[in-house]
């Protein structure tokens, strides 16, 4: 009598896999004949399995090194050190890295590869981009070499392509038609039917008064969330590795947070500046918003300008009158604001006596 034919195991010895409902679980069993587990991925468990027969780190490839550090990346945005943009930029930058170098071993990656990346192949097409994704290529491989995957890291001394800095400085007066253009649903000028009822361009406008007004990015208005209302003023969280900041009250950026208390909304919203159903707007649907709104504001006879611009015209006017912008920002130190955000054409400064 023929017995029935075993099949062997796909996986490697004393690796185990735990058919779950939703997902499968690996794991092995130590020589104390205790379980551990690997996680649900299949190629990192055997890694770990590796890691732990061999008593090192195994990285694989640098396809592989480059998703491990994006889910840290994740891991550090759901911990708060880190905005969701960082992850939103890195899940973009890491798509053409593995393209060029997916497949490699990280010990084999040489500082002429990254240079070649930077000024023959990507850094042609896209000389900034290259520049940020091969920044995500060096922190990845920090990373690594912490954990003593990898001796070396590549990307270290390797010249980046040369960057001109953005010199677009808003004026008040530009400032304020534009908001007025906002609120007036300016973008609407074809569409009068829609201008009477539509309130998107005073939604926008709030959004960048409020944005001048504390000096905060994009996500952080966006999240202002009403519990930062306090009697002293906005209290904005910690960002990044910088600092909690209060923006205390002045008479314009009282009335412009009561105005946005009284948005429309057909739910209770605990956000500031929210849509009409009380829900935060994203980035990409903002920005969606924005681009058709800045698009008619061009096409009117104005100069374009970005978002992110209204933070450097509040870090140029805090500088112009003197005034720390760091206090305002929450970096830690004045250089990385006065090299970022300081939009002055001309240094002024008294005769030394």
């Amino acid at each position: 009598m023929v017995g029935r034919r075993k099949t062997a195991s796909p996986l490697p010895p004393r690796l185990y896999v735990y058919k779950g409902k939703r997902q499968d679980t690996y794991y092995t069993i130590t020589v104390t004949n205790e379980r551990m587990n690997l996680g649900h991925d299949l190629l990192t468990a055997k890694r770990k399995l590796l890691e732990l027969e061999e008593g090192r780190s195994i990285v694989g490839t640098i396809g592989e090194l480059l998703d491990d550090y994006l889910k840290e990346v994740g891991e550090q945005v759901q911990r708060g050190k880190r905005s969701a943009r960082t992850l939103q930029d890195n899940e973009a930058e890491i798509v053409n890295l593995k393209k060029a170098y997916g497949t490699m071993q990280p010990k084999d990656l040489q500082p002429h590869h990254v240079w070649a990346y930077l000024h023959k192949f990507r850094g042609k097409v896209a000389p900034v981009r290259a520049n940020r994704e091969v920044s995500f290529l060096q922190a990845a491989f920090n990373w690594a070499r912490g954990q003593g995957v990898v001796r070396d890291n590549p990307c270290v001394g390797v010249q980046r392509n040369e960057e001109e800095s953005r010199t677009r400085m808003i004026t008040d007066v530009e400032l304020d038609a534009f908001v007025e253009f906002c609120r007036s649903n300016g973008h609407l000028k074809n569409d009068s039917e829609r201008k009477e009822s539509s309130d998107a361009g005073l939604r926008i406008a709030l959004a960048a008064r409020i944005a001048y007004l504390t000096g905060k990015a994009q996500a952080q208005v966006l999240r202002l969330h009403k519990t930062q209302i306090t009697d002293e003023g906005i209290l904005f969280g910690q960002r990044k590795r910088g600092a909690a900041t209060l923006v205390e009250w002045t008479p314009i950026l009282r009335a412009i947070v009561e105005e946005c208390k009284a948005l429309p909304s057909k739910t209770t919203s605990m956000y500031l500046i929210h849509s009409r159903v009380g829900q935060p707007y994203s980035s990409q649907g903002f920005k969606a918003m924005w681009q058709r709104l800045m698009k008619e504001w061009v096409e009117q006879g104005n100069e374009r300008f970005t978002f992110h611009d209204l933070r450097a015209k509040a870090v140029t006017d805090l500088i112009e009158d003197g005034r720390k912008a760091s206090e305002l920002t929450g970096h830690r130190t004045e250089s990385i604001p006065a090299k970022v955000y300081d939009r002055r054409a001309v240094r002024k400064s008294k005769a030394v006596k």
